[in-house]
């Protein structure tokens, strides 16, 4: 009977929620409840955020020149699931600074293997602790017009090959 209650409970309360709300279910288990009615179990990432660093630091991609402020954050995002593909060149016409708008390119995109979520913006750390992306999925997509920009900072240290470089 309290299960149904909880469980009652928990579909009326999560009808009111926003993207980054988390939800603790009675056995102590975090529930990550997202706008569009889905969810997902959080990870349960225990330790300082030291530890977060010394966890991740030797996953993200080498040779990249970033702050400790910019490789703890992007060990953050590595620790949500968060990671990066590259674009790259579809035409064989297309490389990294060619401005010629008759080249096209695979789009790059942000992809979570925990939540099995997209973004083409990068994910933004939220007032939940979540770094959460915009849900656009771009993946196997590709665009006309050039190169595109230069990646940032996260979108090399996140990602496992590709770039200008």
């Amino acid at each position: 009977m309290i299960k149904k209650i909880f469980l009652l409970l928990f579909i009326a309360f999560s009808m009111f929620v926003y993207a980054e709300e988390i939800v603790t279910t009675s056995d102590g288990r975090q529930i990550i409840l997202f706008d569009d009615n889905t969810w997902a179990e959080k990870a349960n990432e225990t330790g300082s955020q030291i530890d977060v660093v010394s966890k991740f630091k030797n996953k993200l991609r080498k040779n990249i020149e970033a702050t400790d402020i910019e490789v703890k954050i992007a060990c953050e995002m590595m620790a949500d699931g968060w990671k990066y593909t590259m674009p790259r060149p579809k035409s064989a016409k297309a490389g990294w600074g060619i401005s010629d708008g008759r080249t096209t390119w695979w789009n790059g995109y942000w992809y979570n293997d925990k939540t099995k979520l997209y973004s083409e913006a990068t994910p933004v750390k939220k007032s939940s602790g979540l770094f959460l992306g915009d849900n656009q999925n771009n993946s196997g997509t590709w665009r006309n017009g050039g190169s595109p920009q230069i990646p940032d900072v996260y979108m090399f240290l996140l990602s496992d090959f590709g770039g200008p470089y």
